[in-house]
């Protein structure tokens, strides 16, 4: 068309007719014509390939299956369309790994998450279990402390005691019965005794005193303490008793547990005001390993003795201190503080331990653990005693080398040693006994040493003279425990032992069973 017209623009002017304009408008005509027909076909030929490109696209976006390119797409198009479906499988099988990636990921985090809360958890109770022992080891040390304060004082008030009441009973044996003097003298002794009686609580808290056991009956003594215990607390609280049949004896001291039971009858009376019941009850029972972990027990077998109340109760902070020393929640005036640390002493020395239950307003139980020996026991009759050696002999004519650093028991045991015919060699420390038994060689049968003593102590010097006097008999004097002496000991060198204060007949009746051992 272009080059039709380009013909009729060169021809001449004067040839050009009304035909030519004509024609030029024809063929422009003809050519507009057959341009638009092309554009409609390719129109058509292209609008099959758009919008299979514009569905793969749209799937694409949505991340929907792969399209299938249609028969009909040109071939241009179909590698196109096969790069795509291979995005959309690229991209599902990271969407895939994705997902599992943060599954994993969760269940880490949970699995972390746990265990971060256990190690948490036993951060915790491995915490609450270091402050617990160390307020435990607190508790320990000021209660160690105080045992050890208390058990110098009881000492010391035991030499002086010992003094007094010796004093006493020689000033009676040569004072007549019906002189004046002999009734200050007995009431002199009457107080020393008195004194005597105070010291105890403080030697059993202190663990220093020497207990004198022997197989017990619980059931007999809680029953003879009850009849006690019934006219202490008043006939407006009724006593209970519940007794295990054949309950197996244990070996303990009758004295202390009588004790054990009337100071915490006391203070039940006290926690229900003069009205309410009183429970004593015993039963076999048995610890189990956690129990035994904690309270440091290793027997086997064990008696419960279960003294409960229908009192106040108390709180778990008034709870955790009622075993201190010198802690009581009565007025001023109405008690010391030291009965349940006497209980909690007394048991403690028997080889057994307690527990508490108690809430406000419905009563308080406690709970007193006893070993029962691995072989059975029988309650035996004492041996009585004697008045003449293994020879044959009557006994009050051998020499004795007595050992005292204080002068006034050295000076009184004397007294009393000689006043039944013993031949007493005095002696103010360990260095002079050692010269002295020297000098007398064999002609000592006995020792009689106090246990604590400056320098060289009486344990120290027993093992001494017990290897250059093989017959020596020893007698051990102290106002400590019979404890602080190693069972070892006391059987090597034929010892017995002695506490104070004690009595003429007391001494007396040691020394002729140290002669006759």
């Amino acid at each position: 068309m272009v080059l039709i017209i380009t013909i009729v623009h060169s021809l001449p002017l004067a040839s050009a007719a009304l035909w030519q304009q004509w024609l030029l408008i024809s063929l422009a005509v003809g050519a507009m014509i057959a341009a638009v027909a092309t554009c409609v076909r390719a129109g058509r030929s292209m609008t099959i390939p758009v919008q299979h490109l514009v569905e793969v696209a749209m799937a694409v976006k949505n991340g929907r299956a792969k399209h299938r390119a249609s028969g009909k797409v040109a071939g241009e198009f179909r590698p196109l369309a096969d790069a795509l479906n291979q995005m959309i499988e690229a991209r599902q099988r990271a969407e895939e790994k994705l997902k599992l990636a943060q599954e994993s990921l969760e269940l880490k985090v949970h699995a972390r998450t746990v265990e971060l809360w256990r190690a948490n958890k036993a951060l915790q109770e491995e915490m609450e279990q270091r402050a617990k022992a160390e307020r435990e080891l607190q508790q320990a040390q000021k209660m160690d402390a105080l045992g050890k304060f208390a058990g110098s004082i009881a000492h010391d008030f035991n030499n002086l005691l010992t003094v007094i009441l010796g004093g006493a009973e020689c000033a009676m044996q040569h004072i007549r019965p019906e002189s004046e003097a002999m009734q200050f003298v007995r009431s002199i002794w009457k107080a020393g005794e008195s004194a005597a009686a105070l010291t105890r609580p403080l030697l059993t808290f202190s663990r220093n005193e020497v207990r004198e056991v022997a197989p017990l009956d619980l059931n007999q003594t809680v029953e003879e303490t009850a009849m006690l215990v019934r006219r202490l607390i008043g006939v407006n609280i009724q006593v209970k008793l519940k007794l295990a049949p054949e309950l197996p004896m244990i070996v303990a001291n009758a004295n202390q547990f009588q004790q054990v039971l009337v100071n915490l009858a006391v203070n039940a009376r006290d926690a229900m005001e003069g009205s309410g019941t009183l429970t004593m009850a015993t039963l076999h029972a048995s610890v189990d390993p956690e129990r035994q972990i904690r309270h440091e027990a290793t027997s086997i077998d064990w008696v419960e003795l279960r003294v409960s109340d229908s009192g106040c109760g108390m709180d778990t902070e008034t709870k955790n201190r009622i075993f201190e020393p010198f802690f009581t929640t009565k007025p001023a005036g109405r008690g010391t503080g030291l009965g349940l640390a006497t209980v909690f002493g007394i048991v403690k020395q028997a080889g057994g331990f307690l527990e508490v239950e108690s809430e406000v307003g419905v009563g308080t139980t406690f709970r007193i653990f006893l070993p029962v020996p691995e072989e059975p026991v029988e309650i035996q009759a004492p041996e009585p005693i004697v008045t003449t050696t293994k020879d044959g002999r009557p006994s009050g004519g051998e020499t004795i080398l007595l050992v005292e650093d204080e002068d006034e028991i050295r000076e009184l045991a004397v007294l009393m040693l000689e006043g039944k015919g013993y031949h007493v060699i005095p002696a103010p420390d360990a260095e002079k006994a050692l010269i002295l038994a020297e000098e007398h060689g064999s002609g000592i049968q006995a020792l009689i040493t106090d246990v604590v003593m400056p320098r060289i102590s009486g344990v120290q010097l027993a093992e001494i003279l017990a290897k250059k006097m093989p017959e020596l008999r020893i007698l051990f004097v102290s106002g400590h425990c019979r404890e602080s002496i190693q069972p070892e000991t006391l059987a090597e060198n034929r010892a017995e032992y002695l506490q104070k204060p004690y009595r003429s007949d007391s001494l007396i009746a040691a020394v002729q069973q140290v002669l006759r051992s």
